[in-house]
């Protein structure tokens, strides 16, 4: 029966199969049992306390009580668990694919019948089988001091569903991260040790919001006045915890996108330009239930400073990082242009349907005409938002929603800016192409930022950077805003120009770049 079961599960997965055969060896079992119960008696050991309820003759104790304070228990255990599972597995799932790309064996396993899919997933629920044995045997303990500290076991089960939904989300990221950082040339240790910090710190807040959202329900005082597109999610526990579930199961499905991607083709982008819409619309409606007025109600001003750190902030550096998603590998983009050149030699125009539906869809091509329609989609998601705003009682006359108007404008010329700057660092001649191009960007960005301190008495550069709202903060005049405006929109036009003269060159089909280095050859028999 047990080789029945085995077979049947090579054949439903056999990557998952192949970890569990490495994995599953008497001394490893061993050792994640005997932890797993060592952590458990230490745990019960710390927070039990020992009474002598009566003496016999000579002082020794005949009648000990001893009692276990379960609610710390239970409080302990909240931590110890979800922590080993989140940090541990990550570090364990980079540091394997970590070690298989330096092995070469991890583009052998893309040469196998199986699909991406099936093979992302049975690395996530192969390499940390370990760790889910040893949670699994501190479930009992954990279940049993939770009901003994009073904890209602609906909620229990509310609190495995979000830790198991975590571990989808951290080991998803766990595969994309690696997928793009492993290399030959890299140590395995050294990426799964940094993996391992940003999972530390991003476990830790993650499980401190569950655990503090627990303590507040159950003593009955809530979240407050905390709402999402006006669904009181502060008084209702429920609501809550659909929220969390249906917001990380969003998140990990993107980053499940990007990483069976990037496995599939490691040269392709992190995600489709169709994809990238879907994303930034998703995310831009998710922003927007925080922010949401109403109008039969007075909101306060915190609420429309929150909106604009969202659309002038949070927006601006999540497209950065969107440009390095989209933007495809330098020898993509050459592919694409030499083929668009051949391709509309026979055409009319340049600017005919082809072209437009590669540069809207197409995955090799530039990514500028997308982060601009992802722009639109952000645009006609907020502009509403703030038109709200104006009908809002003691906003008819205010200059907040003409200058967040404006700051919108600066905001997308920027955003623009930076794009086309990327698009031209595609071009470079680098092995590490992505990495130097992110690199280049990001010191501009901070030489821009640095340049618009107020320190520095140049409080006008900040609206070359890509959060030019922080300009209107410093005493401006207007017309140095309209300077401001024609800086961008000029440094805007250059790259852009430069840019296509880039895609222009590179479109340049090999035959001709040959015969034009290649001196002409005297024909055999002629003198």
């Amino acid at each position: 029966m047990k080789l029945k079961g085995l077979d049947h599960l090579g054949e439903w997965n056999p990557q998952l199969f192949r970890e569990l055969k490495g994995l599953f060896k008497p001394r490893n079992l061993f050792l994640t049992v005997a932890s797993s119960l060592i952590v458990q008696f230490l745990v019960l050991m710390v927070f039990s306390q020992q009474h002598c309820l009566k003496y016999q003759v000579g002082g020794v104790c005949a009648q000990l009580d001893w009692n276990i304070l379960w609610q710390f228990v239970y409080r302990t255990l909240n931590w110890i668990v979800p922590f080993l599972m989140l940090v541990c597995g990550f570090y364990l799932i980079v540091s394997d694919l970590g070690k298989e790309g330096r092995r070469g064996t991890l583009n052998f396993i893309r040469l196998s019948p199986q699909s991406s899919q099936s093979i992302l997933m049975g690395k996530i629920l192969g390499v940390p089988a370990l760790v889910y044995l040893w949670v699994a045997l501190a479930i009992p303990l954990h279940l049993g001091s939770a009901l003994a500290a009073g904890v209602p076991l609906l909620w229990l089960l509310g609190i495995y569903t979000l830790w198991g939904v975590g571990c989808c989300l951290f080991y998803s990221t766990a595969c994309l991260y690696s997928l793009l950082w492993s290399s030959p040339q890299c140590e395995p240790k050294s990426l799964a040790g940094a993996g391992s910090l940003l999972a530390c710190i991003l476990a830790v807040p993650y499980i401190s919001a569950i655990n503090f959202s627990i303590e507040v329900y159950l003593s009955g005082s809530g979240l407050g006045h905390w709402k999402w597109f006006l669904l009181p999610l502060g008084d209702q526990p429920a609501l809550v915890f659909a929220w969390m579930l249906i917001t990380l199961s969003v998140g990990t499905y993107w980053i499940w996108q990007a990483g069976n991607r990037t496995f599939r083709n490691p040269s392709s982008t992190l995600l489709s330009k169709g994809q990238s819409y879907w994303l930034v619309g998703s995310f831009q409606v998710w922003l927007l239930g925080f922010v949401l007025p109403e109008l039969s109600t007075a909101s306060s001003n915190t609420q429309f400073g929150i909106g604009c750190f969202f659309l002038f902030g949070l927006n601006p550096t999540c497209f950065l990082i969107l440009n390095g998603a989209l933007s495809p590998q330098r020898q993509a983009i050459q592919d694409w242009a030499r083929y668009r050149r051949d391709s509309g030699s026979t055409r009319k125009g340049f600017w005919n349907h082809s072209l437009v539906k590669d540069l809207v869809w197409g995955e090799k091509s530039p990514a500028l005409v997308a982060i601009a329609i992802n722009i639109l989609i952000t645009v006609a998601i907020w502009v509403p938002w703030m038109l709200l705003w104006s009908l809002k009682s003691g906003y008819q006359d205010d200059l907040k929603i003409p200058l967040a108007l404006i700051g919108l404008l600066f905001t997308i010329n920027s955003t623009l800016l930076y794009a086309a700057l990327a698009g031209l660092m595609v071009f470079m001649k680098k092995s590490k192409q992505r990495l130097g191009a992110a690199g280049i960007v990001g010191a501009v960005v901070i030489l821009a930022s640095l340049l618009g301190t107020h320190g520095l008495k140049m409080p006008f550069l900040w609206v070359l950077s890509p959060w030019p709202v922080i300009a209107f903060i410093g005493q401006m005049e207007p017309v140095t805003f309209f300077l401001g405006l024609l800086a961008q929109v000029a440094i805007l036009g250059l790259l852009t120009l430069q840019l296509t003269r880039q895609l222009k060159k590179a479109g340049e089909s090999t035959s001709k770049m040959l015969f034009a280095e290649s001196p002409s050859l005297p024909i055999r028999g002629v003198r």
